[in-house]
């Protein structure tokens, strides 16, 4: 008898444990069942359509050029855009560095981004070609339209794209040239730059905006010979000499000569 009477026991604790299970699947299932509902009726309600698009870091790029170059439409769920794509769209806009997103509840997606800066300009066929610090093309435009930007001229081109880096020959005399336009800014001279000519093979051409030629070593320390420039042009500029030219590419050595007689030796 003890012993049906605990099989009894058994079974009946069985059953209870049945029941407890089935009424925690039927709970968690209905619990389920409605969140997939609720993240149905988020996705087909208004409530997390795109309201509002934030971007931080732009100075040049206006709101709707940014949101154009990411495809992004007002009232459309934020959730059926990948982040992915939008970025990948906005950063093949050549005037864009860096891009990153992330959606803010419940309706609005917040773009944050790095502008590249027009560095020089590079005159080709009639056209003007702007470039960053990277040497990426931003820009290609058939008026010279930012005259604080020093030329960089002599330089012959294989192909450009808008967002690519520039393919040249003689890219090493480019290099040289970029380096002296953040030489000249960092000394305080690249508001008195109006070209450098990459043409020559031994050496580069300065001119200034008043028309003093500056002849530079394209193998010389670069720092150095801007510092030692800055100084001769304000000795210039003091004793109102404008129509010379500087030789400076002979380390150690600086001769300025008037334009007339170089010429004539020439």
């Amino acid at each position: 008898m003890e012993y049906i009477k605990n099989k009894r026991e058994k079974q009946r604790l069985k059953n209870i444990r049945k029941r407890k299970i089935r009424k925690f699947l039927t709970a968690f299932f209905f619990i389920i069942v409605f969140f997939l509902w609720g993240v149905y009726f988020l996705l087909q309600s208004d409530l997390l359509n795109l309201k509002k698009v934030e971007i931080r870091g732009n100075n040049i790029l206006t709101v709707e050029e940014i949101t154009s170059a990411g495809q992004l439409s007002i009232n459309r769920n934020i959730f059926q855009y990948k982040l992915a794509d939008i970025e990948k769209n906005i950063q093949s806009h050549p005037l864009i560095k860096e891009v990153t997103l992330q959606r803010k509840l419940p309706s609005s997606i917040v773009i944050e981004l790095k502008e590249r800066d027009k560095y020089a300009i590079i005159p080709y066929m009639g056209s003007y070609i702007y470039i960053d610090q990277d040497k990426v093309v931003l820009q290609v435009s058939e008026s010279y339209l930012a005259e604080d930007l020093i030329l960089i001229t002599g330089v012959e081109f294989q192909s450009f794209n808008l967002g690519d880096q520039v393919d040249i020959s003689k890219e090493h005399l480019l290099d040289v040239a970029m380096e002296l336009v953040e030489a000249s800014k960092v000394v305080g001279i690249g508001e008195i730059i109006s070209e450098i000519n990459i043409e020559p093979e031994d050496y580069i051409k300065l001119v200034t905006f008043d028309g003093i030629e500056v002849l530079i070593g394209n193998k010389t320390d670069l720092a150095y010979t801007v510092l030692s420039l800055k100084e001769v042009l304000t000795n210039l500029y003091t004793r109102n000499l404008k129509n010379v030219i500087v030789d400076m590419r002979y380390k150690g050595q600086i001769s300025i000569r008037n334009r007339e007689n170089w010429e004539e030796n020439e």
